[in-house]
């Protein structure tokens, strides 16, 4: 009624219509006629006749057509007879009205048979049926898919093509037929791919179809286009009627590609009355003059033969991955590019939808070709470039594979060919499984960060605290692909970078979100585009053009919708069991029956009714499975990813390699994840190169050169060609070579000067570039590692910072609440430090790797973030701040170093302009504790100044800490006074100092632990002033054996060995009736494979001694000392062969086996390569190699000093008289044997305890652990010893000067008062120490042996132990708090008194100020008692 209308409406005009069901409807052609409108189509007649399926295949048998044997074969009557109206008794012969005509209808015909609806269509009304028990469960479905209409059976052609006539008929009886097209690929019976002309049989086989099809339509007086449609059966070389559309099909273009007419266009001239020979197009067909009026047979006359080749392909919204499942919603975008070869139109756009209701097909493309191989060739390569986005699926992938398979372009296809890929479930081309994971992890990680980062933003954005376990950096999935499972980690590396890892293979990708909702995914070099959907089984991933469905952990429980739809029937009664595979309900998919499968036996649960509307993903039906175990379930994938490259092909220049490492260095900053030790290693590798300056500068001078003024590229280029020229010299020259940034930065800044005023600022914005590079190179290459290595670490300090308990605030989410209100309008700054802290372990392991690496062999400059670094007080932070701690207490070393070497070596050398003995010898990068080269004044100078600061003056770092914690106490007096400058001269031209021996004394009974800094300048012989290094050795000996020196030890030089010798007193046994003497001997070496020669001189030397001394020289003590060289660890041929077997030695802990050839280095003695352990077994090796030697000497310990890295590291070995050989003694590691004896170390030998040092260097603690069982609660313990070397407060002085015993007691106890609260503070530091102690000790022994005797005489012990008393219960109430924090349950004291020693021991098991104490007053026992059961005999 609306066409007619609108007929109406515009006058009159013609309708025609090529498509749909209206077009075959005859009683639209009657009520135009009665309108009096002309109908562009058949008469009413002769679309009844030929539009019904049944009708149509009676009239063509009668008109001689060959049909299959159906239901109504042999039935047969003229259209002149019945003039298109068929009787009712001759139809009703070819139908079946019931089951059993059905079934003997069948039988007749023989299996396999096609029932079907002849006015059905679209899937609808048509079974495949291969067995009267299947016509039983069908048959009623056809019947209810298209009510009231006729049933008829046709033989199911064997191996078939589908091959079309196209018809052209006037309004005079004129039919022409424009060739054939082949339609034989096909699903459910819809064509998908269609091509022209037909080559599938002969030429006079395809003549005679025309034939055949010309008559029929002529028999019924047909008007218009047509389509006849014929099966050929292959094998039997013969073709039959299958039935006629009368209509214009959408394939109309392949035929009008192959015959180069318009046929809507000869529709209209039909539709005026002009007769197909008048017409020009169809004249041209039939190769007449196309203006010509002759008239011509187009029955008899020949045609021009086609001259191309045409392919066409419909595009369906249906999912070629499962079976071509119509698919419905949503679609984004559409591209399709026609070429001159390929055209195509699509009937929906970017925005627009399919729906559920309508036909699949939705875009059609169609490919010419002089050949029918290059039509295919072009139509492969438009389907490669149609990309259509959204929730539909579509064919496009599948098709452009299919059109390239063997079959199709061998042209091997028939009617069921893509049916039997379908069953064989014959994929398109996916992209590879690696990709489609990689690309699935990176999309999901992405994504998901996204989210969790709107999520955490839009917490802050309502003043709530957001949940504290949110993690924006690492995440983990399973993907399961064409049922295999992966299971994947992301870890972000930056904003777009993910590192994606599948069972310990890893590779990086970059992600970056398109604008249309996509990806640009890059891996392996590559860039792929990808898009995703969320499906109803999964995420269809989409890249490039190729897809793949990222499927959901299936559930065969619960039965679901795959796409919008109509649920027709269920085949199943609800509650009943179904087998596997069996067929439980129909739906309707965009006019398409589907049926729906059981995925595993069990007993079904309808959630639906029959009639209801179906969404993607709504639950169809529940099952009780018989057996949930035999659910196929997807396969874990167990092998590894590919090898795969970076994402992007990057460079190996110096220069873009060290913009990569920094790069990833600050995004572990900001909280990301890069593998720490690759990172560090490359960028100290970049920083290292020579070329790297260089390279920077010609990057940036590429980009401004077009714009210099003249002249000015020259001189610059000038410069950097000198530069250039050197960097190719020899290794030695390289090194030596500095980058010319100071010149060049002059030439830049003159010639900004010389540019007129109007242009200056101009030119100077546009050689900004040149002049960072050239100003950041400037003072060398340390300079500028050290400026990005503060640069990376700010970051640290500067997000840690914001996260540090303070001000109340002691939880997490109250510094983020904080920093939410410091940020109220950026939000995502708080985010953006959110992330960066929550990778703070990550970034903790490149700090302490910095800080190791780079920081540890100069700290000085970089105090001012170690002060930072320090002040982080959480427990997180702890590690990287007591590490910091140390380096600034190795920085305070270092200026204690230099105090030393001043001292020894006398103000007046350091007014010199060589610029020997600098004090600034922390400014050297091989070693803090080496001398600079001459010539440095400039950092002398710096190096002076900053040490005047830290003892009070005036600048930015501060002395208060160093003073309290006692780095440089009893120093004072060897130190510049402020108001004198450490550079002023006096008349003589020496500076104003104390004598050198005074010094010597000093440092001799300094609390300041000296000792490290006086072995660095033993073992370090590069400055060739041998008094520096005498003089030394001569302060170590003494400090190290005070107060029980007998002599001033005898130094002699025997070419380059330095000997000492003296005696001493056993500090154990000193003053008392059991007094020992000893002798102590001292050698200096180069290395270690002079040591057999040295041991000759030596023990001329103990011997000489001991014979004027009239002492036995048994126990002797030796001191070795192997000064920093290229050729330190060189050892003799046996040490080598000790060396070679790897096992341990001595009993030190065993390395692997190695040549002490590879520790030494040819670069110079500034590089030594060795580590503690390796100097360990070297050493052990030789002394090993040198024990019958020392056995004869009769020397019961050895101490080794040998030159490392930072401090020389110190070895000892002790004599075990049951196994009669030298013994590895861990703790002579940090003390020498005398001072070893002096803290009775011997009595944590059954201990299994980890040393770790003060921060003043000295108090010793060792930290054990004890369990009584598995079960029961870990006891730390911890035992803090040290020596008390000065008594001499004015309090104690007045005491000793009165003679009263009483008051010197509680003098020397009051006086230890300092050193005790030093001791508690260090216990009760909240941080874990390197070693991996962490935390307080919850048993603590404190040890002091105090060195000065307290000189007593008439001794009344009950007055002293009531004074002793009365003392320590002063100090313990007064510091009860430190003590109870520190958990200290014993307080010892040791004090030297005459004939004997005091020894008090204070016990505060629970910390109350109302302890109880235990004390014992009387000589030493005999020194057989202490050596009794002691691993350290031999000290």
């Amino acid at each position: 009624m609306q066409l007619l209308q609108l007929s109406k409406k515009f006058f009159n005009c013609p309708i025609a219509l090529c498509r749909g069901h209206a077009s075959e409807n005859p009683e639209l052609p009657e009520a135009l006629k009665a309108k009096g409108i002309r109908f562009l189509g058949p008469p009413a007649e002769a679309m009844k006749a030929l539009g019904d399926k049944i009708g149509s295949t009676i009239l063509a048998q009668a008109a001689g057509v060959p049909t299959l044997p159906w239901s109504g074969s042999g039935v047969a009557i003229s259209f002149g007879e019945c003039k298109g109206n068929i009787p009712q008794d001759i139809y009703d012969k070819a139908c079946i009205f019931s089951l059993d005509e059905a079934i003997e209808s069948c039988q007749r015909i023989g299996y396999p048979i096609m029932l079907k609806a002849s006015w059905g269509g679209g899937g609808k009304g048509i079974r495949k049926v291969h067995s009267d028990d299947e016509v039983r469960q069908v048959f009623k479905q056809i019947q209810g898919e298209v009510p009231g209409s006729p049933i008829f059976a046709m033989k199911l052609a064997p191996a078939s093509r589908h091959l079309e006539v196209q018809l052209i008929a006037d309004r005079n009886g004129n039919v022409a037929s424009l060739f054939t097209r082949d339609c034989s690929v096909q699903r459910r019976h819809q064509k998908i791919i269609e091509e022209g002309p037909a080559v599938a049989a002969p030429q006079e086989m395809l003549r005679d179809m025309e034939r055949c099809a010309r008559a029929l339509a002529k028999s019924v007086g047909y008007v218009g286009a047509a389509t006849v449609e014929y099966l050929y059966l292959i094998e039997e070389k013969t073709y039959c009627f299958l039935e006629l559309n009368p209509r214009l099909q959408v394939e109309h273009p392949v035929t009008e590609g192959i015959t180069d007419t318009n046929i809507p266009s000869i529709q209209l001239m039909i539709g005026m009355a002009i007769p197909l020979w008048r017409i020009p197009g169809m004249r041209a067909t039939f190769s007449k003059d196309p203006n010509g009026t002759d008239y011509f047979d187009t029955n008899t006359t020949p045609q021009r033969l086609p001259q191309k080749h045409v392919v066409a392909v419909r595009i369906t919204s249906e999912n070629a991955g499962d079976g071509f499942k119509p698919t419905a919603g949503r679609v984004d975008e559409v591209v399709f590019k026609p070429t001159p070869e390929v055209w195509g139109y699509f009937s929906i756009k970017g925005g627009g939808g399919i729906h559920e209701y309508s036909d699949s097909q939705f875009g059609h493309l169609f490919a010419s070709g002089p050949s029918r191989e290059a039509a295919i060739r072009a139509m492969v390569v438009a389907l490669r470039d149609v990309r259509v986005r959204g929730e539909i699926h579509t064919i496009i992938d599948y098709a452009a594979d299919m059109l390239q398979s063997p079959e199709f372009v061998n042209n091997k296809i028939h009617t069921g060919w893509l049916d039997s890929r379908i069953a064989a479930n014959v994929k398109a081309e996916r992209p590879p499984w690696h990709l489609s994971v990689i690309g699935a992890a990176a999309v999901r990680a992405h994504e998901a960060s996204a989210c969790k980062a709107a999520e955490y933003l839009g917490y802050l954005s309502k003043g709530q605290l957001p949940p504290p376990d949110i993690s924006l950096v690492y995440f983990q999935d399973d993907l399961v692909i064409d049922d295999i499972k992966y299971h994947v980690k992301v870890i972000r590396r930056g904003p777009f970078t993910f590192n994606v890892s599948v069972n310990n293979t890893a590779v990086d990708v970059v992600a970056r979100k398109l604008g249309d909702g996509g990806f640009l995914l890059q891996v392996d070099g590559e860039s792929h585009v990808l898009h995703t959907e969320e499906e109803a089984m999964g995420t269809r991933l989409v890249m490039d053009t190729l897809s793949c469905i990222i499927a959901k952990e299936a559930d065969p429980s619960r039965l679901v919708a795959l796409s919008p739809g109509k649920l027709v029937r269920q085949l199943i009664k609800d509650g009943e069991h179904v087998e596997q595979g069996q067929v439980f309900a129909e739906v309707e998919v965009m006019k398409m029956m589907m049926p729906l499968l059981c995925p595993a036996a069990g007993v079904i649960h309808f959630q639906v009714t029959e009639g209801a509307a179906l969404s993607a993903g709504e639950l169809i039906a529940r099952m009780d499975l018989d057996d949930p175990s035999k659910v196929k379930r997807a396969e874990q994938f167990n092998g590894e990813l590919p090898p795969l490259g970076p994402p992007q092909v990057y460079s190996d220049r110096v220069d873009h390699r060290f913009t990569q490492a920094l790069n990833a260095a600050k995004m572990i900053m900001a909280g990301y994840n890069y593998p720490v030790d690759d990172i560090l290693e490359e960028l100290v590798s970049c920083l290292d190169h020579p070329a790297l300056p260089l390279l920077q500068w010609h990057q940036e001078f590429s980009f401004v050169e077009s714009r210099m003024p003249p002249g000015l590229a020259a001189k610059l280029e000038a410069v950097t060609a000198e530069h250039e020229q050197a960097l190719g010299g020899s290794t030695a020259d390289r090194s030596n070579t500095e980058f010319p940034g100071r010149q060049l930065i002059g030439i830049i800044k003159g010639a900004v000067e010389a540019a007129p005023e109007n242009e200056q600022a101009m030119l100077q914005q546009q050689l900004e570039p040149l002049a960072r590079v050239a100003k950041a190179h400037s003072r060398g290459p340390e300079e500028y590692a050290r400026s990005i290595v503060q640069e990376v670490l700010s970051m640290f300090a500067g997000v840690e910072e914001k996260f540090q308990s303070s001000s109340g605030l002691t939880t997490e989410q109250e510094m983020i609440d904080a920093l939410r209100k410091s940020y109220p309008n950026d939000h995502q700054a708080v985010l953006d430090l959110v992330i960066s802290h929550q990778g703070l372990n990550h970034k903790m392991e490149l700090v302490k790797r910095i800080l190791s690496t780079l920081v540890l062999p100069n700290p000085v400059p970089y105090r001012a973030l170690l002060r930072r670094f320090a002040a982080l007080s959480s427990k997180a932070t702890a590690e990287v701040a007591l590490r910091a701690q140390q380096l600034l207490e190795v920085s305070l070393l270092a200026d204690l170093r230099a105090v030393v070497a001043r001292a020894l070596s006398g103000l007046d050398m350091f007014a010199e302009a060589d610029g020997k003995l600098s004090p600034t010898v922390s400014a050297n990068v091989g070693s803090i504790f080496s001398p600079q080269p001459s010539g440095d004044q400039a950092g002398a100078a710096a190096a002076a100044g900053t040490l005047t600061g830290m003892l009070g003056g005036s600048t930015v770092v501060p002395r208060k800490a160093t003073v309290r914690e006692g780095v440089f106490s009893g120093l004072n007096s060897l130190m510049a006074p402020r108001s004198v400058s450490p550079h002023r001269h006096s008349s003589t031209g020496g500076a104003i100092t104390p004598a050198v021996e005074h010094k010597i004394e000093t440092l001799v009974a300094a609390p300041a632990a000296v000792e490290e800094a006086l072995a660095s300048l033993i073992v370090d012989n590069q400055d060739k002033y041998l008094a520096l290094q005498y003089r030394a050795l001569v302060t170590y000996v003494k400090r190290i054996y005070y107060p029980f020196l007998l002599c001033e030890p005898q130094v002699n030089q025997h070419g380059s060995m330095l000997a000492a010798s003296w005696m001493f007193d056993d500090p154990r046994t000193a003053e008392t009736s059991a007094k020992r003497q000893n002798v102590g001997a001292f050698l200096v070496l180069t290395s270690l494979k002079e040591l057999s020669k040295g041991l000759q001189v030596v023990a001329a030397a103990i011997s000489s001694l001991a014979s004027q001394a009239g002492v036995h020289p048994s126990g002797s003590i030796l001191h070795v000392a192997v000064c920093n060289g290229s050729d330190a660890l060189a050892v003799s041929d046996g040490a080598a062969k000790l060396l070679a077997t790897g096992g341990p030695l001595l009993g030190c802990e065993a390395e692997e086996s190695f040549s002490s050839v590879e520790l030494i280095t040819s670069s110079g003695p500034r590089s030594p390569t060795a580590t503690p352990k390796q100097i360990t077994q070297v050493v052990a090796a030789a002394v090993k190699d040198a024990s019958s030697l020392l056995k004869a000497m009769k020397v019961g310990t050895v101490s080794v000093l040998a030159a490392a890295a930072l401090m020389p590291v110190r070895n000892g070995f002790v004599w075990d008289m049951e196994e009669q050989a030298y013994k590895f003694e861990p703790y002579l590691r940090q003390v020498e044997a005398p001072v070893a004896r002096l803290l009775e170390l011997d009595k944590l030998a059954s201990q299994q305890a980890v040393y770790t040092p003060s921060r003043n260097r000295q108090w010793h603690m060792y930290h054990c652990t004890e369990r009584k069982d598995q079960r029961s609660p870990a006891l730390r313990r911890t035992f803090l010893r040290g020596l008390v070397r000065q008594l001499g407060s004015p309090a104690f002085l007045a005491a000793m000067y009165s003679m009263a015993a009483d008051k010197v007691a509680s003098a020397a106890v009051d006086e230890l008062e300092s050193a005790l609260i030093n001791c508690l503070e260090e216990l009760t530091r909240p941080a874990p120490d390197h070693q991996g102690v962490t935390g307080r000790s919850d048993w603590v022994h404190i040890f002091h042996s105090v060195l000065p005797q307290l000189s007593l005489q008439g001794v009344d012990e009950g007055r002293v132990a009531g004074a002793l008393r009365s003392a320590c219960a002063a100090l313990v109430a007064k510091h009860n708090t430190l003590f109870r924090t520190a958990g200290v349950a014993v307080w010892e004291m040791r004090f030297r008194v005459p004939g004997g020693a005091w020894r008090l021991l204070v016990s505060c098991p629970t910390g109350e100020a109302d302890v109880g104490f235990r004390w014992q007053l009387g000589r030493l026992v005999p020194l057989q008692m202490l050596d009794k059961g002691s691993r350290l005999q031999g000290i």
